[in-house]
């Protein structure tokens, strides 16, 4: 006899807790996060200020640029080490 019931996802509640994650997002997720939202952040700014798509782009990629630098050289990733002891 089963007793597991699925939810309206058709998903039961063992098997959902296997797709979120247990952990805060590290820095260098949420660099991974910044590269795209600088793009369009100065994509928006280029058509509010009436700049060029040229200047928009290559203020993105600098922005961009200075993050991934940043979690490169400045903050570098560690083996085995994550936020919460694990």
């Amino acid at each position: 006899m089963s007793t597991r019931t699925n939810g309206p996802d058709g998903f039961g509640g063992q098997y959902v807790d296997h797709l979120l994650p247990r952990q805060s997002p590290t820095r260098h997720d949420l660099v991974l996060a910044v590269i795209p939202a600088v793009f369009v952040l100065t994509l928006v700014a280029a058509v509010v200020l009436d700049l060029s798509l040229q200047v928009a782009v290559a203020g993105g990629a600098l922005a961009g640029a200075v993050a991934v630098i940043d979690a490169l050289f400045v903050h570098p990733p560690t083996r085995g080490r994550r936020r919460g002891g694990t």
